[in-house]
């Protein structure tokens, strides 16, 4: 196999759903390993390295939540992409703050899965982000974007926002004034050939991105949404 093949770890305790994916991904020329729980997936990751992670978040020993932290706090940016049983919003949003790139809700289709997958392998890691200090302002209200920590500061305040959350308000900010679609952001930001894929993954991460930013003052306004076309950023930059 070629040395340039993606590598990807796959965590499910459910064997016939492990060996499918696993199956899938090596059919599609993706060098695939696999673990059955969160521990097993923790010593792996210790000793190796991967382009994509798809974690399953149910699991036995170790959860996939406490996986998925495990692996921001050491500071790997490596992309995830968690599965879910239950697909309420509220796992899906702990799931997505805890690091997430993006969520698929079992049961779910070969298609799907595979796009997501590869979406998220040809996004840049945060080391193709902007490495800039933004002075934000509105409505009189100054803050300061740092990409590099992926912090916004304001005053004695700080926010601390997940890479994907980061790279989402840096192309926002970066198009504005214009309106950008959920098509353009999945393109751009999660790195999908094709916008019209079906996932709220775009509304879920601008959803968590506006209620961090309400913590500013005059941060309840950055994000605007415009009906029916998208999202538009609305205040003034400097570096």
């Amino acid at each position: 196999m070629s040395e340039a093949s993606p590598r990807v770890l796959v965590v499910e305790d459910e064997a016939p759903i492990r060996d499918g994916i696993a199956s899938l991904f090596q059919s599609q020329g993706i060098e695939t390993s696999c673990a059955e729980d969160g521990r097993v997936a923790l010593q792996i990751l210790e000793r190796e390295r991967f382009d994509l992670i798809v974690l399953d978040l149910m699991m036995p020993h170790v959860p996939g939540l406490d996986v998925l932290r495990s692996i921001r706090a050491r500071g790997d940016d490596v992309p995830v992409l968690v599965l879910t049983a239950k697909g309420t919003e509220e796992d899906v949003v702990e799931g997505l703050e805890a690091g997430a790139d993006d969520y698929v809700t079992k049961p779910f289709g070969i298609r799907e899965l595979l796009a997501r997958a590869k979406g998220l392998l040809r996004r840049p890691r945060s080391a193709s982000m902007p490495r800039k200090r933004l002075d934000v302002s509105r409505d009189g209200e100054r803050a300061v974007v740092d990409f590099d920590t992926q912090k916004v500061e304001q005053g004695a305040l700080q926010i601390t926002l997940t890479t994907r959350e980061a790279m989402l308000l840096s192309h926002l900010i970066g198009q504005r004034p214009r309106i950008v679609t959920r098509e353009e952001l999945l393109v751009e930001v999660w790195g999908y050939r094709d916008g019209t894929i079906r996932t709220r993954t775009v509304d879920v991460h601008v959803q968590q991105l506006r209620a961090k930013l309400e913590r500013l003052k005059g941060g309840d306004a950055w994000i605007e949404t415009v009906r029916g076309k998208g999202y538009r950023f609305d205040g003034e930059t400097s570096s």
